[in-house]
């Protein structure tokens, strides 16, 4: 970026930019909703928090800049991104459940941006909260809270019924003022992609966080190697104003890219001076055809190929990272498309072209026309608004192209004392069970001078002329078997019956 020419305007005190994490339902979105006076989380399908949202809360004369992070595992691709852009993180742990498997990644994502946190003990509320016994779990992680001797600072508190709220805003500050933020509001915009989506109305639009300097209306920036004007700006509240200083997050709409979540963006005096400062950067990775077809997996296996469409970009990028995931031994994963936006009927045209295709819709629309189509054409669309759930749908899809396990069980053993006829494949034979049983629809591998001569099925079975399921050790029986080839006196058979074992992924 081009130096911007230093002047005397003192930098000011800014808000603190906190981002708050922890497992999923442990209480992060209802923390700030206490803040907010609204209610998101009854607005968030399943009550889990889908995307990054940031908010601006007041406390007395001060503003915080809060950052809530999906606490689902899908999401720690964006956890880890909204560590990085934070002061300060609140770990957001229930009292009465304790540590879990998100609470320790997130502990894993704030020792490694380093940034000071706080614990938040929250539904203190309830009979079960024992935060004692949380304190000694989280001594366990290394993570030694101001009561247990420590350095971290933790506050009790029950976001349903409000309790010590005002003191976590406190802490917050208190943490804030140690570390002495500062920005410098007249200097052209820095900051981060937070969110993306378009908008049936305005088309494409972001979320910002400006951390440096201040954002405003038909300000020059280039973001992602897009340059861009600012047309619509709006703050968190989705009012529109003229201007956004520093901390806090901004709606940007009419944008003509989609932006990545995570990607900086930097504001310009001139249209000239952005694409001058686009020159300059590297040039992107060129994508060969033989890294495409590497990206798809290995030979001999089935390739489980897939259009994914979300509301928002970070949705996407989560559900991406968990499908890769999904990616085995049995099956591969192939993204044939991965867009912002509703299921349209190109969507469904690069289905056609392509085998085993599954369109993933994740909280867009669907025209009636579009998904009449994919059902006359046989094109699977899975839907949901809460990203496990989805997943595990996908999961179910992915498991219909595997090729089950054939599971073999020897159950006896058959010696051929007598050849009666042959018509066709069909063969009529009489034979003694030496050993365990024979049974109907049970297979025949047959062996001759010792070696295996082919592999019949038993389709009738007699017993004393009488037909039956079952013929046991030390009996006589007649047998009409299916086989390629001629059965003859003298033949051993293996019995056996094969089961199809269905692999989960």
């Amino acid at each position: 970026m081009e130096k911007i020419a230093e002047t005397k305007i003192e930098s000011v005190e800014r808000a603190p930019i906190v981002v708050v994490m922890g497992h999923i339902d442990h209480g992060k979105t209802t923390i700030l909703d206490w803040y907010r006076k609204a209610n998101v989380v009854a607005s968030e399908a399943g009550g889990i928090t889908q995307h990054i949202g940031a908010y601006e809360v007041q406390h007395g004369d001060k503003s915080i800049t809060f950052i809530d992070t999906p606490g689902h595992e899908a999401f720690s691709k964006i956890r880890s991104r909204g560590a990085r852009i934070a002061d300060i993180a609140i770990l957001v742990v229930a009292a009465d459940e304790g540590v879990k498997p998100q609470t320790k990644e997130a502990i894993e994502i704030i020792e490694q941006s380093k940034i000071p946190f706080i614990v938040a003990f929250n539904k203190i509320d309830k009979a079960e909260a024992n935060p004692e016994r949380v304190k000694q779990e989280l001594a366990r992680e290394n993570i030694l809270v101001e009561s247990y001797g420590g350095k971290v600072p933790s506050v009790e508190v029950s976001a349903r019924k409000g309790t010590n709220m005002d003191s976590l805003l406190e802490t917050i500050l208190l943490l804030a003022e140690i570390q002495e933020l500062k920005a410098t509001p007249s200097k052209p915009a820095i900051g981060v992609v937070l969110e993306t989506h378009r908008d049936p109305k305005r088309g494409i639009s972001a979320t910002f966080l400006i951390q440096e300097g201040s954002l405003k209306r038909h300000d020059i920036i280039v973001v992602d190697r897009s340059v861009e004007t600012i047309k619509i700006l709006a703050n968190f509240m989705g009012e529109q104003v003229d201007r956004v200083g520093p901390s806090s997050p901004a709606l940007v709409a009419g944008l003509s890219s989609v932006p990545n979540v995570g990607e900086p963006f930097l504001a310009f005096p001139s249209k000239p001076k952005a694409l001058e400062y686009i020159k300059l950067l590297p040039p992107l990775p060129m994508l060969t055809k033989n890294s495409t077809a590497a990206s798809i997996g290995e030979a001999n296996k089935p390739i489980f190929n897939i259009i994914l469409k979300a509301d928002v970009l970070g949705s996407g990028e989560a559900i991406e990272e968990s499908l890769k995931k999904m990616s085995s031994e049995f099956v591969g994963i192939n993204i044939l498309r991965s867009t912002v936006g509703d299921v349209g009927e190109d969507d469904v045209k690069l289905a056609l072209a392509t085998h085993l295709v599954t369109i993933i819709a994740f909280k867009v629309k669907i025209d009636p026309s579009v998904r009449e189509l994919a059902a006359k054409q046989n094109i699977h669309i899975v839907t949901g608004d809460v990203i496990y759930r989805l997943l595990d749908d996908v999961k179910e899809q992915m498991q219909e192209i595997i090729p089950p396990i054939l599971q073999r069980t020897n159950i006896g053993k058959l010696k051929v004392l007598k050849f009666f006829k042959k018509e066709g494949s069909k063969q009529i034979i009489g034979g003694r069970i030496d050993e365990g049983v024979a049974r109907k629809s049970a297979f025949l591998e047959v062996s001759r001078n010792k070696e295996i001569v082919g592999r019949a099925v038993i389709t009738h079975l007699q017993s004393n002329k009488r037909d039956v399921e079952e013929v046991q050790s030390g009996n006589e029986c007649g047998i009409m078997a299916d086989a390629p080839f001629a059965i003859q006196e003298g033949d051993s058979c293996q019995v056996y019956t094969e089961e199809k074992i269905r692999r989960i992924l």
